[in-house]
């Protein structure tokens, strides 16, 4: 658990990575046996997993490269020989040693107070005596003690190293003010004291910097502006891509195209049906098998749209009004698809809409609630129970205390798709009615 727990604190980005790797993997085994029991495709796993993979990949792999190069730094702080002493005439124009009460500040818990040798054995593990404080507003303050000025220098850059700092202003002999984790985490000052370290921890730069300033005095106003000559956060990945601004401009122009292109072209892809291997039928014939749909027992609405060319699907799968001891309840779900039918290349181009409609009255006043969408819906399988006095169509009781419904969308599109595949015709998802020229990005 210990090995564990300073995982996380040393790379918490790649501790993040493996768990939402390991989500990932379990979510799409649940939903790939959920979709494999209901004859569904698992095509829209492929470009969920896929758009996924282009858009968070390049984020994982920095923060992987960039726990290699920590790692690295972290070995070659440890396995390099000790550092000439500094002269003591230069350290004792610098910062002198002080108490460690003054560092922990009167907000110290003092129950808090613990051995920062056993979490942080990394930074401080030849420290002979380091401690690390608490406060109530959840701030920490840290104070190690080192044989030597060099050995507390060498602790001041593998805590920078340790901790991935970015945004790093100030120098060696004044300290270090950086923010944690390549810019994603708390704030930190970081500053030596002869053979001490001294560190604080807070939300903010101006609280850590305020504590600094309380316990050793204020900063030097060219600190900010020094050149970080300690390579605290130089060696990480990310630091050198946010510092290269033409390499980060085209990264992002190529990712996002990627990512539009996939969006389109693969979800175009998951939801296609191929037509049966037999000869095209004519429009006239399509045409004439969809509407008899209206015939069948499958609970839908088939008309011609009102351009006289295109197919409109309507299920109206639920439609009920009830009443329980306060308030008289409405509510309608709808799932409609517009079919455009294209002589030339065979193809039936769906566009698809769905809306629900809440509304109740009653002593509290009325409340209405209205949503649509459009898009392409994938699977949906939907079960719903209400419960109250039914009302017909009339406004009169029905005797019923509750209805259901289950909407499986699948199942309602099946007779659709069978009558234009087995016309010899394609059935094609597509996100917008795009214009001839641009059919070739949405399908």
């Amino acid at each position: 658990m210990d090995r564990f727990l300073q995982l996380f604190r040393e790379y918490p980005a790649v501790v993040g990575i493996g768990f939402f790797l390991l989500i990932s993997a379990g979510l799409g085994i649940f939903l790939g046996s959920l979709m494999h029991r209901a004859g569904v495709s698992l095509k829209p796993l492929v470009f969920f997993f896929g758009f996924l993979a282009i858009v968070g990949g390049p984020q994982g792999a920095v923060h992987l490269l960039d726990a290699l190069a920590h790692r690295r730094a972290v070995t070659a702080h440890a396995g390099s020989p000790p550092a000439a002493p500094t002269p003591e005439i230069h350290r004792a124009a610098g910062i002198q040693p002080v108490a460690w009460e003054q560092i922990f500040g009167p907000g110290a818990d003092p129950s808090l107070i613990t051995d920062a040798r056993r979490g942080l054995a990394t930074i401080l593990g030849d420290a002979t005596d380091a401690k690390l404080s608490f406060s109530a507003a959840g701030e920490s303050a840290l104070a190690a003690r080192f044989e030597t000025t060099a050995a507390a220098a060498a602790a001041l850059n593998r805590y920078g190293t340790f901790f991935q700092f970015a945004q790093a202003t100030g120098s060696d002999d004044t300290g270090w003010t950086a923010r944690r984790n390549q810019g994603q985490g708390e704030w930190n000052h970081v500053v030596t004291a002869g053979s001490e370290l001294y560190a604080w921890t807070g939300p903010t730069r101006e609280v850590v910097v305020a504590q600094r300033t309380r316990a050793l005095g204020p900063l030097d106003p060219k600190a900010g502006n020094a050149e970080n000559t300690s390579g605290i956060s130089q060696t990480q990945v990310s630091t050198r891509l946010t510092q290269n601004v033409p390499v980060m401009t085209v990264f992002l122009v190529i990712n996002v195209l990627l990512a539009v292109g996939w969006f389109f072209k693969a979800s175009a892809w998951a939801t296609r049906v191929a037509p049966a291997p037999t000869p095209a039928a004519d429009i006239a014939t399509v045409r004439a098998r969809v509407l008899a749909v209206n015939q069948s027992t499958t609970p839908v609405a088939v008309k011609t749209g009102d351009d006289g060319k295109s197919l409109e699907i309507t299920w109206r799968y639920f439609d009920a009004r009830w009443f329980d001891l306060m308030r008289l309840h409405g509510m309608r779900r709808t799932h409609k698809l517009v079919l455009d039918l294209d002589a030339d290349a065979h193809k039936a181009r769906v566009r698809e809409y769905w809306s629900a409609l809440d509304t109740s009255a009653g002593l509290g006043g009325m409340r209405f609630q209205w949503q649509a969408a459009t898009g392409m819906q994938f699977f949906q399988l939907e079960h719903q129970r209400v419960v109250g006095v039914q009302l017909g169509s009339n406004g009169r009781p029905t005797g019923e205390l509750s209805a259901a419904y289950t909407f499986n969308l699948q199942e309602l599109k099946s007779p659709i798709i069978k009558a234009l595949t087995e016309s010899g015709w394609t059935w094609q998802p597509v996100m917008w009615s795009a214009p001839p020229a641009l059919r070739w990005l949405t399908e």
